[in-house]
């Protein structure tokens, strides 16, 4: 049984928001936080599909 889809979309909006914070902090020489939108959707898809995948290895079913 899998985790519903808002659920793990929900898990990547807020990983990815952790991810680009630590980019930003990291290089506050950058003035915007440009990504093209083509990239800003296989981030996502690539964000949920891991996330979607290590559940299912790593969680119990009924945990879920």
């Amino acid at each position: 049984m899998t985790k519903p889809k808002n659920d793990i979309r929900e898990l990547a909006n807020q990983a990815l928001d952790a991810f680009w914070q630590l980019i930003a902090k990291r290089h506050p020489e950058a003035k915007t936080g440009d990504l093209s939108p083509w990239s800003t959707i296989k981030l996502q898809d690539a964000a949920e599909d891991a996330i979607e995948e290590w559940l299912d290895n790593n969680c119990p079913t009924t945990n879920r």
